[in-house]
């Protein structure tokens, strides 16, 4: 049970005291304990946010971080608390503000706002994040992450690649038994269109040479067509001859 602020004199008599005293005397009392009122919010917050309740956690942790905005903890608090909820656009927001203090946590951030674009569908962007949080420092949540928005695009020897590179730094890979599946689907399906590449180039290539000879073969027969041909000034000579014969001037 809380208990009471009210203050009884000695003896049970009641003290009467001026306003300015009554103020004072509330200010020093309370004094030692404003520090500790100031850090309520994220005390209340954080512990609504260990219980699994982020809804609720949320409102204390927006007023937290209005109090301390430097504080790179409850940025991640609250950008969790956000992805709990569905509230991925504010996650990014969050994160993204506090890059500015995150420290130590900077990779970690930029991976939870990659994870948050994934879950909006944005998948480049995702990548891009993921990029950035690989080429601050090694982190295997973004590594295996970014392998599978390459997979989501289709785009396989990158995501081959990731997986790959992932499973050799990891000392104990998350969902280790399913990756190494992937990789091996990965690597059949590039050889496959590694195979068909090959296919399509060497059915490429005998059309072209068909088509080569086909107009060889249609360019060699109109050049015969033409030894053929009797020669237009054939005549002419006989056309003279009827000039001569027949005057038009009487």
């Amino acid at each position: 049970m809380r208990k009471s602020n009210t203050v009884k004199p000695l003896g049970g008599k009641k003290i009467k005291l001026q306003s300015t005293l009554v103020i004072i005397a509330v200010f020093f009392l309370f004094s030692p304990l404003l520090s500790v009122f100031s850090e309520s919010s994220l005390g209340s917050g954080e512990q609504l946010f260990l219980e699994n309740k982020p809804a609720e956690a949320i409102p204390l942790l927006v007023k937290a971080l209005e109090e301390s905005p430097s504080n790179n903890r409850i940025y991640s608090y609250l950008g969790i608390a956000y992805e709990q909820t569905g509230q991925y656009e504010q996650a990014v927001e969050v994160y993204k503000k506090g890059l500015d203090y995150a420290g130590e946590l900077e990779s970690v951030f930029l991976t939870n706002i990659g994870n948050n674009y994934s879950l909006q569908g944005a998948y480049d962007s995702a990548i891009e994040y993921y990029s950035r949080a690989i080429a601050l420092r090694y982190n295997g949540d973004a590594l295996r992450n970014r392998a599978g928005e390459y997979l989501r695009k289709e785009m396989y020897d990158k995501a081959l690649e990731d997986y790959k590179l992932y499973m050799t730094r990891e000392i104990s890979p998350y969902q280790s038994d399913r990756i190494k599946k992937v990789i091996n689907l990965l690597e059949n399906k590039l050889d496959l269109i590694a195979r068909q590449k090959v296919e399509e180039e060497r059915k490429r290539m005998e059309e072209d040479a068909r088509q080569k000879e086909l107009l060889s073969n249609v360019l060699n027969s109109l050049s015969t067509a033409g030894k053929d041909t009797t020669n237009l000034s054939g005549g002419t000579e006989n056309a003279d001859n009827y000039a001569d014969d027949f005057d038009i001037v009487d």
